[in-house]
């Protein structure tokens, strides 16, 4: 037989097997595991919720804006800025283009920027020039055109014309110190 298994040198007796004593387990042990596993966990509990937060005030935070940006108008500005004032132009006298003609009688003040050395001496220089316009422009309407409701047009379209006149666009405001028109 060739294949003889030598019995001796296999010692297999019942009572060492029980008492045989198991190897122990190297390194931390299962304490150090449960505790890796708790951090683990809070960690990324932690990384949830301040995502969760950060995604909902971003949202929160989006839903109050507009798309587009709103333009700002000149009408709706917080302040109005402080400007200095030509008060040389003097009264105006006209009659309206009306079948019957109203008198139109108006002394208007040109504001610019505070700063600005030229434009006073600009709007002096030219005092004719624009005394004779607003004459002509006033001569040029209807009475139901220089009512109070148009006033911000008329004041517009007046500061708009005056710019044309000088050597650049520096009038920002027309205030009417005196308007009336009256029919004959």
């Amino acid at each position: 037989m060739a294949d003889s298994v030598d019995n001796s040198d296999l010692n297999l007796s019942e009572g060492e097997g029980a008492d045989a004593v198991a190897p122990k387990a190297k390194g931390a042990g299962p304490g150090l595991l449960k505790i890796l596993m708790i951090v683990g966990i809070a960690l990324g509990a932690v990384i949830l919720i301040v995502t969760v937060v950060v995604i909902t005030v971003n949202v929160i935070n989006k839903q109050g804006k507009p798309m587009s940006p709103v333009a700002q108008s000149e009408e709706y500005q917080a302040s109005t800025p402080i400007l200095a004032y030509a008060t040389n132009i003097g009264e105006i006298r006209a009659r309206t283009r009306d079948k019957e003609p109203s008198s139109v009688v108006v002394k208007i003040n040109v504001g610019f920027a505070k700063d600005d050395k030229e434009t006073p001496n600009e709007i002096t220089a030219r005092l004719y020039q624009i005394r004779d316009f607003l004459r002509s422009y006033f001569s040029n309407k209807y009475a139901e055109e220089l009512t109070p409701d148009k006033e911000k047009e008329l004041k517009d379209e007046l500061r708009h014309s005056l710019n044309r006149i000088l050597s650049k666009p520096s009038i920002k405001e027309v205030l009417f110190e005196k308007f009336d028109v009256v029919g004959l």
